[in-house]
């Protein structure tokens, strides 16, 4: 019924004209590769048999002549989408880089509505009661009294952008038709429908914009919650906490153990070890020193910094979201530029009836009745009120969803991308399991070791050998400083050996080697612990899997989606083990950040809808390309979150079927809604033609399919986006 635009054919060639030697082609990707025409142009020449080839980029067409002797120009076709394939990327990638619906006008406030249908009920009580007679006689009694005067004022507006569509488009649209309707009720005497006809329209609008204007105050409300504060260092050294919204930029920003750094900026004084994970990908923390850039969304593990804030106040992930949410709200997705094209177009058949029913019955309250039954309100309300309802629902629930766009394309999508670390695991791991390779020591003997050589540290792999040793009881030796080498490991003496806990890099640089051969590799993180010159044993350590990831993959399997991977830019040993842990389809590992954006460009190119789910900066050109980029979690980075077209505000992987859900819940509300449409306004511009009802009566019969349409879509504000009903 109503489409959807896809990216299939994105670059297939379609002939639009043929002759023995002369093939013009149509392609829809040209028109982004105006810079590669000249070389596309030179390989189609190359193609066996054809002596010319054209390529303009502005209108997407391509000329080939040929040789008459080739039987079958479809071969040609043939070897120009080969000859294009090798362009798609790049087509794509400009696609996005230009990708943009164009505005459309915000709809009336709901006070300004409110007015105008306080005006119109004034009008029809007191010009039925102190002011029936109109103001002159003769030609112009029709459009003298205050019933008329009132209707007149009231659809000025509408007369603008009638005027206004027919001045653009060159054709009528809904308000010409609207206005049209007006004017003949006047003429014909009748200036009590033409106010009926305003009021039921400011009144299916204004449900419109309530229902717009509460998923607004839901956005801020949501958003604004989020600002947080920080310490502030003042000019004498002291430091104060104050709102971020206080925060200017050269401001410095104290930032302490455990707390989350909230601008981005340089360290100017202090040095700390930070979790960098939203940013890079991976759960090992970095050392940041003086002259070192931070970002917000990491935190300081341990240590004092204090940070020069470079990006503050309109830049702040609030301001940028809130206005582009904003923005959104007033474009249109695919299915809603569909429906407009859709409904303008019917326009002209309400004028076509009206003239054949006053044609056949010369009866013009009977030709009327075609102008006041049209279908082009109903369907364009159809999918805006739907869309903002469910964007308010979602809201509700810590998910941010920037525009209906979105909506439609989580609905179709069938590939789902995840990012693993802090999007699928929780970028905490745990030891699993431990490698004796010295079969004279006890698992305890080992564990006091690592544990005096890890109790200082704030690494997340020394926190889990910590967890691990005091679940089996185990104690730390009495030990001396612990020395921390960053990306290597830790050490100390304890019961008078040098103990050290780290990677396999950390223990051959230091002469530290196995006396039995090193276990293989089964997909967990090694930890060594070495005593003296040898390693004694392994500690395999897991990024385990948030809760309910598997139940969340399996749910959008059922719900349709056919292909789930996992992106990451860890060893593909932890990708394997995690991917077969949460029974995804594949995986792809060691990408960086650039890598995970060709990921999806390459599945769109292929004819998929992609979904990108994940939580940092190494993530955000995924997210940016993707057909639908979600950033999941408490901990996404600034820039995820704005790339990304839907946020999550939750660390629940279970909130991304309940979003596909209420997704397709709301193409099924805006798919009954185009129906309620087309059927009540049929029938009601039968019954018009064909029976004696008033001109009042089909304004109300019509009016009642936008007002049930609204109805129908504000059953959305009243589920949850787990629900799936609709």
């Amino acid at each position: 019924m109503l489409r959807k635009e896809h990216i299939d054919g994105f670059m297939k060639s379609r002939v639009m004209h043929s002759l023995p030697g002369r093939l013009r082609l149509a392609v829809e990707g040209l028109q982004y590769l105006k810079d590669e025409s000249p070389e596309i142009a030179a390989e189609l020449a190359d193609i066996p048999g054809v002596r010319l080839a054209r390529v303009t980029a502005c209108t997407g067409g391509i000329l080939l002549q040929y040789d008459e002797k080739i039987p079958d120009s479809s071969f040609l076709s043939e070897q120009t989408d080969l000859v294009l394939a090798r362009y798609s990327m790049a087509a794509l990638r400009a696609r996005h880089a230009k990708s943009g619906d164009e505005p459309v006008e915000a709809p009336m406030t709901t006070a300004r509505l409110a007015k105008r249908l306080a005006i119109n009920a004034g009008a029809l009580a007191l010009g039925n009661t102190m002011f029936t007679t109109p103001l002159m006689g003769g030609a112009l009694t029709n459009f003298t009294s205050l019933e008329t005067l009132a209707s007149l004022g009231l659809s000025a507006p509408m007369a603008k952008n009638a005027w206004e569509g027919l001045r653009r488009e060159k054709r009528p649209n809904a308000d010409f038709l609207t206005v049209t309707s007006i004017v003949a009720s006047l003429l014909l005497g009748n200036a009590h429908s033409a106010l009926m006809i305003l009021a039921l329209s400011d009144l299916a609008e204004l449900m419109t914009s309530y229902t717009i204007e509460r998923t607004r105050s839901s956005i801020k409300k949501m958003l604004s919650a989020d600002e947080g504060e920080a310490w502030k260092v003042l000019s004498d050294g002291k430091v104060e906490r104050c709102p971020m919204a206080q925060i200017g930029t050269g401001d410095v920003v104290a930032v302490h153990t455990g707390e989350k750094i909230s601008v981005d900026g340089k360290v100017v004084y202090g040095a700390a070890v930070v979790d960098q994970s939203p940013i890079t990908g991976e759960f090992v923390p970095v050392e940041k020193r003086e002259g070192d850039e931070v970002f917000a969304g990491t935190v300081v593990k341990s240590g004092t910094i204090h940070v020069q804030a470079a990006k503050v106040g309109d830049q702040t992930v609030i301001s940028r979201i809130v206005g582009m949410v904003e923005a959104s709200e007033l474009k249109k997705a695919p299915i809603q530029r569909y429906a407009d094209k859709f409904s303008n177009y019917l326009v002209p058949l309400n004028f076509l009836l009206c003239l054949s029913v006053w044609l056949v019955t010369k009866n013009p309250q009977k030709a009327l009745k075609m102008l006041v039954i049209d279908y082009s309100c109903g369907i364009k309300l159809s999918t805006a009120t739907a869309f903002s309802a469910a964007i308010n629902t979602a809201v509700k629930q810590g998910v941010l969803i920037k525009g209906g766009t979105f909506i439609e394309q989580m609905s179709s999508a069938n590939t789902v991308l995840l990012d693993k670390t802090g999007t699928i695991t929780e970028g905490k791991p745990q030891v699993v399991s431990m490698a004796l390779l010295k079969p004279e020591m006890t698992h305890a003997e080992v564990l006091s070791y690592a544990m005096a050589a890890e109790e200082t540290s704030t690494h997340p792999l020394g926190d889990a050998i910590m967890r691990y040793g005091r679940q089996l009881g185990a104690q730390p030796l009495p030990h001396g400083d612990i020395i921390t080498e960053v990306s290597r490991g830790s050490r100390t003496q304890a019961d008078g050996k040098i103990v050290r806990v780290g990677n396999l890099k950390y223990m051959r640089e230091n002469g530290v080697i196995a006396a039995a051969p090193l276990p293989q590799d089964t997909g967990a993180i090694p930890n060594y612990v070495g005593v003296d010159q040898e390693i004694v044993a392994v500690l395999y350590a897991m990024d385990s899997p948030r809760e309910n990831v598997r139940r969340a993959i399996n749910s959008l399997r059922y719900d349709g989606v056919g292909d789930i991977e996992l992106l990451t830019g860890d060893l593909e040993s932890q990708a394997r083990t995690v991917a077969e842990q949460v029974g995804a389809d594949g995986y792809r590992a060691q990408l960086l950040p650039e890598q995970k954006a060709e990921a999806v460009l390459k599945l769109q190119v292929q004819g998929n809808g992609v979904v990108m789910v994940g939580d940092g900066i190494n993530d955000a050109p995924a997210l940016a390309y993707a057909d639908v980029g979600i950033s999941m979690g408490s901990k996404s980075t600034d820039i995820a979150m704005e790339t990304s077209d839907v946020i999550i505000n939750r660390d629940d992987p279970m909130m991304i079927p309940a979003l596909r859900r209420l997704a397709r819940s709301t193409m099924r509300i805006v798919h009954q809604n185009f129906a309620l449409v087309i059927a009540i306004n049929s029938v009601g511009l039968i019954l018009g033609a064909a029976s004696g009802i008033s001109v009042m009566m089909s304004a109300l019969l019509h009016n009642s399919s936008t007002i049930l349409v609204v109805a129908n879509s504000l059953r959305l504000m009243f589920m949850k986006p787990g629900d799936g009903r609709a």
